[in-house]
């Protein structure tokens, strides 16, 4: 799957969403984390979704480098807001996202 050039006009917005959530989906690598003596298989830590999605958008031609690592966790919250990502808990936007080492 390649980064697709959103151009201007109507929904852009709604396009470049749609364009990060199915990027976000198909490769943000997802591996076998333990948490509290307990095993996850397929998740990821807050800071690696941080690190992976932030270099994600300064390559893309849609955003560009000057997306900052604060913009890219801002995404994130809306991520989790918007049932895109939950936490190990099966929570949807119980808790803040921040940039730490939390399970999703």
């Amino acid at each position: 799957m390649e980064h697709r050039i959103v151009g201007p006009g109507p929904y852009r917005a709604t396009k470049l969403w749609n364009e990060t959530v199915e990027l976000f989906r198909a490769r943000m690598p997802l591996r076998k984390h333990r948490c509290r003596f307990k095993s996850y298989e397929h998740c990821f830590t807050a800071a690696e979704a941080v690190d992976w999605l932030h270099e994600l958008l300064r390559c893309s031609q849609n955003f560009g480098p000057e997306v900052t690592r604060k913009q890219t966790v801002q995404l994130l919250k809306k991520f989790l807001k918007n049932h895109v990502i939950e936490d190990i808990k099966g929570k949807w936007g119980q808790e803040d996202f921040e940039d730490n080492g939390h399970l999703y």
